[in-house]
């Protein structure tokens, strides 16, 4: 190491940090703290190249920080150890709410589905009041009924039936006040956790 250590005299410790192997410094402690992170290599005379961590003087500056781990609800972790095909964490494949409203795959719990047939419901209503002032409106109704249809989808396989089971006259007010059925079935888990 040939660095001019004359401009330093009279000051403090004198450190070293390894920069992607490369050798950076002098540096006096309080211009170092400002370069390196808590797993900077360092050096000074008197240690070893270390962890800036793990250097005495140097740890009131790098405090660990508490990692919390929550628990993973068991019913999730059940669901993941029984269905090995699945990949990724448990956690991760909770949905929430509207995720994918479009689509006919998975299922949904009542209080989605409810909230869907007023929403549909709604837009339905409007875009059926403005199609006499502008009839180009009417296009509209084919995303209403697209969404209407999947979000049926999804809480006929909730009840573990076939989507096609929405159409059967009446079958509404059993999509909305029949439970759901419990734990997996063919159409994936259960939204109800």
């Amino acid at each position: 190491m040939d660095f001019d250590l004359n401009k330093l005299e009279g000051e403090e410790e004198i450190y070293y940090f390894s920069d992607n192997g490369n050798v950076v410094g002098p540096f006096t402690m309080a211009r170092l703290i400002e370069k390196i992170g808590p797993e900077t290599l360092v050096y000074r005379e008197g240690i070893n190249w270390t962890n800036a961590n793990e250097v005495e003087e140097l740890k009131k500056f790098f405090k660990a920080e508490k990692v919390v781990v929550k628990p993973t609800p068991s019913i999730l972790v059940q669901e993941f150890v029984t269905n090995p095909k699945k990949t990724g964490s448990p956690v991760a494949e909770q949905k929430k709410m509207f995720s994918s409203p479009f689509s006919s795959k998975g299922r949904i719990r009542r209080m989605e589905y409810g909230i869907s047939l007023f929403i549909s419901g709604f837009a339905n209503t409007l875009v059926l009041a403005m199609v006499d002032a502008l009839p180009i409106v009417s296009l509209a109704l084919i995303p209403i009924i697209w969404f209407f249809l999947a979000q049926g989808a999804k809480r006929c396989h909730d009840r573990g039936n076939s989507g096609w089971f929405q159409l059967i006259p009446y079958y509404v007010f059993w999509m909305v006040f029949a439970d759901s059925e419990p734990g997996s079935n063919q159409y994936g888990s259960s939204p109800k956790n």
